[in-house]
């Protein structure tokens, strides 16, 4: 009697071999979109987090010599990297008419802006009709200046270190005025912040007047870069690995109390919807903390980003001239 021989199991193989098959296409097909979706997220922090440090290099519209004004054109290297700086040296106005340079005011300009933009233009001006020599740059990247990338202050604080530097030992354009016996600053925008970051670092500069700071350029950067939340991140660390821009350490808000005693005054407009004016109260608190603090603030009611200078002029350069009057005593 024959035995029917069971069914080999090799039978049962090629369906076997399809379904592993079929899995392994589909984890390959899921590596490969994987890695598609990583190469694109990368490429894509890449190119923002290259145009989010993009600084645009701006003509200069005018001069001090526009308004009636002698000055000379200067050149500063900042502080540490020495990269070279363009800028203008006004002498201050007297009453009398006479020119002089015993309280220098450094200016810094806002974001995508030089010397010779509203409203750092404007506040040159004014201080040097009142008497105040000014110092007004161009930061790195922006108008003459050497390029560079833009870091919301991270590297921009050396450029006004080394303003103060040029202030102290630098060789100035009307020596027979003499060297500036006081230091005091006034910026607007990311010039404000970065004015704050470098004079709590940089006792010489004796009273500083800011507006429309920011308190952090992190925050800054999530709330008005436009850059999608989930990019974020990988944007903040190409920045850092591409261009050594670390953005979560440039906040004003965490050393402004380094500035007491000095005196601060921190202004800014309530309307402002690029720096929102809950920046000035942070500030303001931050550097209350100080020891012996001495901080002004004055709200603007209704007014947009650096508006106050121009919509009320007359108020506005009353309100900085007094209050460096009243540092310098």
């Amino acid at each position: 009697m024959s035995l029917k021989r069971s069914s080999s199991p090799k039978s049962l193989q090629p369906p076997f071999q399809g379904s592993l098959r079929r899995v392994f296409l589909r984890k390959k097909t899921f590596v490969i979109l994987l890695i598609l979706f990583l190469a694109l997220y990368s490429i894509l922090s890449i190119v923002l987090a290259t145009l989010l440090t993009q600084p645009s290099a701006s003509a200069l519209i005018s001069t001090p010599a526009d308004f009636g004004l002698r000055y000379q054109r200067v050149s500063i290297f900042s502080r540490e990297d020495h990269l070279q700086l363009q800028g203008w040296f006004i002498p201050g106005v007297l009453a009398d008419g006479h020119l002089t340079t015993q309280h220098a005011i450094i200016v810094v300009h806002g974001l995508h802006a030089n010397r010779s933009y509203s409203p750092s233009m404007d506040a040159s001006i004014a201080l040097a009709q009142h008497g105040f020599a000014v110092l007004a740059f161009d930061l790195r990247g922006n108008g003459e200046s050497a390029p560079a990338r833009l870091s919301l202050g991270y590297y921009e604080q050396r450029d006004v270190l080394g303003a103060v530097d040029f202030l102290r030992s630098g060789t100035l354009p009307y020596a027979n005025l003499g060297r500036p016996r006081s230091i005091e600053g006034w910026g607007d925008s990311l010039g404000g912040a970065t004015l704050l970051l470098a004079a709590a670092q940089e006792p010489a500069i004796q009273a500083v007047v800011t507006d429309s700071a920011f308190a952090e350029a992190s925050s800054l950067i999530r709330e008005k870069s436009g850059v999608p939340g989930i990019l974020l991140p990988e944007c903040l660390l190409a920045a850092k690995l591409l261009y050594g821009i670390d953005y979560d350490q440039v906040g004003p808000v965490d050393v402004v109390a380094k500035i007491a005693p000095r005196p601060l005054l921190l202004i800014h407009g309530t309307a402002d919807d690029l720096v929102p004016f809950e920046n000035m109260l942070q500030l303001a608190a931050a550097a209350r903390k100080g020891h012996d603090a001495h901080v002004q603030t004055w709200t603007l009611p209704g007014m947009a980003h650096v508006s106050g200078i121009v919509q009320d002029r007359s108020e506005y350069v009353q309100r900085i001239v007094t209050f460096f009057q009243k540092a310098l005593n």
